[in-house]
C-alpha cells in the first residue's frame, strides 16, 4: 500500500509543477522575441520635465525685473525776450557834392608854408568826414612836385550839420627851390572826385594833417 500510494501521488505533482512553470511563462516578459528581431524595447525616461519649470522661472524673473525709469520731461526754462537795441541813425559820409571846398592860406614860419584846406557843408542834411584829404599842386594846369604825405596824427570823425565846417592843415617845406603853385586839386577823405582852388605855395615836399573840426 505504501508503495502504491506514492505512485499516485507522483502525477499530482507533476501537474502542479506543470502549471506552475505555464504561469511563469505567462507573467515573465518576452524578451526572447526582442533579442531575435533586434529591436530595443523602449525606456521610459525617468528625467524630470524642467520645460515648464524654466518657463515658470522665466516668467518670475521678467516679473521681478523693473523697467527702466523714464525721467520726466523738464520744459524748456523760458528765456526773457531781448529787447531790440535802439535804432541809432548813422550819418554817412560827405560827398563831394555836398562840400564846399576852400584853401586858405597861413601865416608862414621858418622854412615852412602853411595853408588850410576848409571843407563846409552845403547840404540839407548832416553827414561826416574821416581821416585825411588827397593834395597835389599845380601850376598852369601841370602837376606841381609830389602829392602830400599824411602826417603821423591820430583820425577821428567829423559829423557836420548842414553849413558847419572841417579842417585840414597842409604843411610845405619851403626850403627847396622849386616854382610856386597857382592852384591845388583837393580829394575830400575817402572821396575821388577832385576839387581845384586856388593856392600859391612853393612846390616843395607837403604834409597833410586829418580833419578836424573848424
Amino acid at each position: 500500500m505504501m508503495i502504491s500510494n506514492r505512485v499516485f501521488r507522483r502525477p499530482g505533482l507533476a501537474l502542479v509543477l506543470g502549471a506552475t512553470v505555464m504561469l511563469s511563462a505567462a507573467c515573465s516578459p518576452a524578451t526572447s522575441s526582442d533579442t531575435q528581431d533586434g529591436s530595443a524595447a523602449p525606456v521610459a525616461s525617468t528625467a524630470p520635465t524642467t520645460t515648464a519649470a524654466a518657463s515658470g522661472t522665466g516668467s518670475a524673473a521678467a516679473g521681478s525685473a523693473s523697467p527702466a525709469s523714464t525721467p520726466a520731461s523738464t520744459p524748456p526754462s523760458s528765456k526773457p525776450v531781448s529787447s531790440a537795441p535802439a535804432t541809432v541813425t548813422s550819418v554817412g559820409g560827405c560827398a563831394t557834392s555836398a562840400l564846399t571846398v576852400a584853401a586858405l592860406r597861413g601865416s608862414g614860419a621858418a622854412g615852412h608854408q602853411y595853408a588850410f584846406l576848409q571843407f563846409t557843408n552845403s547840404s540839407g542834411k548832416p553827414c561826416s568826414l574821416t581821416g585825411f584829404p588827397g593834395v597835389q599842386l599845380l601850376r598852369a594846369g601841370a602837376v606841381l612836385g609830389r602829392p602830400a604825405t599824411r602826417a603821423n596824427k591820430p583820425v577821428a570823425t567829423v559829423t557836420l550839420a548842414p553849413g558847419r565846417s572841417a579842417t585840414a592843415r597842409l604843411v610845405d617845406d619851403s626850403t627847396c627851390n622849386a616854382e610856386n603853385s597857382d592852384s591845388v586839386q583837393i580829394y575830400p577823405p575817402n572821396r575821388t572826385e577832385k576839387v581845384v582852388v586856388r593856392l600859391s605855395v612853393r612846390g616843395c615836399a607837403l604834409t597833410i594833417d586829418p580833419v578836424i573840426a573848424s
